[in-house]
């Protein structure tokens, strides 16, 4: 299913955009033994001007035709969200794993077509969801793991960006492309954390709102909702990309019965004797490199799954067909106006 440890593994990238540019390219290129054979894109020329860049030669226009043409072990996926999923399958058929940049597709039901072609296939699926793999983060999940918080009850979570300074990808406001808006951008990366973070637990009922700030796009700017779990963890969580603040915000918080976390900046304490203790690990990298490293990290993880040198993807199309049905929850109860209980939908 993986990889070789003695072998290269020969990558195709599909889309050239700027995730590609300043993350992908970058890092895959400094792996031993990997070796990004072609680019495709529909704008051949900047394809071409990034091959330049990292000696690659091979451009094409048309993902069959270089499915077709090249013998890959991986294509990673770096398309609008719509392309997902027919990219995805066709990769699949030619033999290849997959990685996918988050959102894994539009909805639960497009994810779990990728996930049973995957099994037929005998390959497997990545989504990138980096957050999973930042420093803070991964220090906050070993004192959940372990239960030094005690049980979690309560969590918040919220993206808010201050009123846009800067515009929005265009795909990116279109609901068929998209599949949404702030949730489909940044609200199903902190969800999906607060979901794996805690054990994956199932979704029991949802509370949505939504708020427009920007009448002029057809995908909500604004978006909150409370959703209650099957471990008695409820998740408060809240994200927009016009609100009224002078500089953006994000956080995620847990609560639990002997202890709080606190992301950005990083807190842990622990009540213990009637005392407060402040355990927060020390962190080696600053602040600023976070979001960097975390892609580092998340890319070196897949590089190793393929080369054999570690045993379980840590984020999956499994996972993500499930934090895609949190999300169709909670536009169930936008568009219905009401709460949505996943217990009386069996």
């Amino acid at each position: 299913m993986k990889s070789s440890n003695q072998t290269t593994v020969r990558v195709g990238i599909v889309g050239c955009g700027v995730i590609a540019q300043i993350m992908h390219l970058p890092i895959l290129s400094r792996f031993e033994d990997m070796d990004i054979v072609a680019l495709c894109d529909v704008n051949t020329s900047k394809a071409a001007i990034i091959g330049e860049r990292y000696q690659i030669e091979r451009i094409y226009e048309d993902i069959e035709e270089m499915l077709q043409r090249e013998k890959l072990d991986v294509v990673f996926i770096l398309t609008p969200t719509n392309l997902h999923l027919p990219m995805s399958l066709l990769a699949l058929q030619h033999g290849c794993h997959v990685f996918i940049e988050k959102p894994a597709t539009r909805d639960a039901a497009e994810a779990e077509k990728i996930a049973r072609q995957a099994r037929e296939c005998d390959r497997v699926v990545m989504v990138g969801m980096q957050n999973r793999f930042r420093g803070d983060v991964e220090a906050v999940k070993a004192f959940l793991d372990t239960h030094e918080l005690g049980t979690i009850f309560f969590a918040r979570a919220g993206w808010l960006q201050g009123e846009s300074k800067t515009e929005k990808q265009p795909w990116l406001l279109k609901k068929n492309i998209a599949g949404g808006g702030v949730l489909m951008d940044l609200g199903i990366q902190l969800i999906d954390l607060v979901w794996w973070m805690n054990g994956r637990p199932r979704l029991v009922s949802v509370k949505a709102n939504r708020f427009q700030f920007n009448d002029t796009i057809e995908v909500e700017d604004y978006l909150s909702a409370y959703l209650s779990f099957e471990n008695e963890l409820t998740l408060f969580c809240e994200f927009s990309w016009d609100y009224p603040i002078p500089r953006d915000r994000f956080y995620v918080d847990f609560y639990g019965q002997k202890g709080s976390s606190w992301l950005s900046p990083l807190r842990v304490q622990r009540f213990w004797h009637g005392q407060i203790l402040n355990i927060t690990p020390e962190m080696r990298t600053p602040v600023r490199s976070i979001f960097k490293k975390a892609y580092e990290t998340e890319l070196e993880h897949f590089y190793q799954y393929l080369k054999g040198q570690v045993s379980e993807l840590r984020s999956t199309i499994d996972d993500a067909v499930e934090v895609l049905k949190i999300t169709d929850a909670i536009y169930q109860s936008v568009e219905q106006k009401k709460e949505i209980r996943l217990d009386e939908q069996s």
